[in-house]
């Protein structure tokens, strides 16, 4: 084996693949900052409110979503850690938007990372979300039949 071409090969792979991945997350990144300093975010969670009571989920629940599921779990971490200082998110709620994130989050990012790779954006993304759906819809159920066990016990 000629370990100078394995690594020269390895090197400039990764480097490649690094510089891929800075065209697609670094202008999200741009992006996100841009449309959060025009309250386009503000206006889109209070778009979402709706959906959220289907999940018994505030209001308060609807930016870290839709954060986490658009640029991923830091920024949507963040803000759930915010909101829940703020006292504006119970544990339950907390809890709820776990199992979706667990399932769904940086939609953008890494669907386009999937089918820069080869894979299918589309259906990446309709499993994604489906699933995301579906787990946080059941778990609301579950939630409300165990509220009082689920919302006071960490």
């Amino acid at each position: 084996m000629d370990w100078n071409a394995f690594f020269y090969d390895s090197l400039f792979g990764i480097i490649g693949m690094v510089k891929q991945l800075a065209l697609i997350v670094f202008p999200l990144f741009v992006g996100v900052e841009i449309i959060d300093h025009l309250g386009v975010l503000r206006k889109i969670s209070r778009f979402f409110q709706k959906v959220l009571s289907i999940f018994e989920l505030p209001k308060e629940a609807s930016l870290p979503l839709i954060i986490a599921q658009a640029f991923g779990l830091l920024y949507g971490s963040g803000l759930i850690i915010q909101a829940t200082k703020d006292d504006n998110l119970s544990l339950g709620d907390i809890r709820s938007i776990s199992v979706f994130f667990a399932l769904c989050h940086a939609v953008f990012e890494d669907t386009l990372l999937f089918a820069a790779i080869g894979g299918n954006a589309i259906i990446i993304l309709a499993v994604r979300i489906s699933l995301a759906l579906i787990s946080t819809y059941f778990y609301g159920i579950y939630r409300r039949k165990n509220k009082k066990v689920l919302n006071n016990s960490y």
